[in-house]
């Protein structure tokens, strides 16, 4: 049954998607992020030893490396919102036994990089915030560095896309490099 039929989709701002919102999920991690932030500069600011200033520099790092994913996922989710009813018109995946609109690929893509997120950034910051290592705080960059790249390459297949580009999707290719960038950089200090 085509959800048109139903009569349930009036707008994009009512389009049934999965629960939790992409956009919940994603503040989730980024309040979490921030709390670890706020704690990490707290502690070097009341401390300054060298370890509890790389630790900060690390985290905030992370933060805004986050906070560039952030701008091209919701970007790319309020894009796949307002192009709901264009959906057909960027053309077919074909699997075995059955084809997917590219929009909706996109838009699987977007909820199950989200999800991911969610599930692996949320405990590794709660065990940084308990353990307060080094080693703690590179697991959330290094978590972060594989999200890049899944984000990247989402961004690169729907960017390949004319039809979706014409239409107004932004691959986000400076954001996503920046935050690859600086997260690869922290790494080599």
């Amino acid at each position: 049954m085509d959800l048109e039929e139903t009569n349930i989709h009036a707008s994009p701002s009512t389009t049934p998607f999965a629960e939790p919102t992409i956009e919940a999920r994603n503040a989730a991690v980024q309040s979490h992020i921030s709390s670890l932030t706020s704690h990490f500069k707290s502690l070097a600011e009341a401390n300054p030893t060298r370890e509890h200033l790389r630790l900060a520099n690390t985290i905030i790092t992370i933060d805004h490396a986050n906070s560039r994913l952030l701008t091209a996922i919701s970007s790319w989710s309020i894009w796949t919102q307002t192009h709901y009813h264009q959906r057909d018109t960027f053309g077919q995946v074909d699997f075995p036994g059955f084809s997917m609109s590219k929009w909706a690929v996109l838009r699987s893509d977007i909820e199950e990089l989200s999800e991911a997120l969610t599930i692996a950034i949320i405990p590794l910051v709660e065990t940084a915030l308990e353990l307060q290592t080094e080693a703690s705080v590179n697991d959330i960059r290094n978590a972060m560095s594989r999200y890049c790249e899944q984000v990247a390459e989402i961004g690169r297949e729907a960017g390949g896309n004319a039809s979706m580009v014409d239409a107004g999707f932004e691959p986000h290719e400076y954001e996503i490099g920046t935050a690859a960038r600086d997260l690869l950089f922290e790494t080599s200090q």
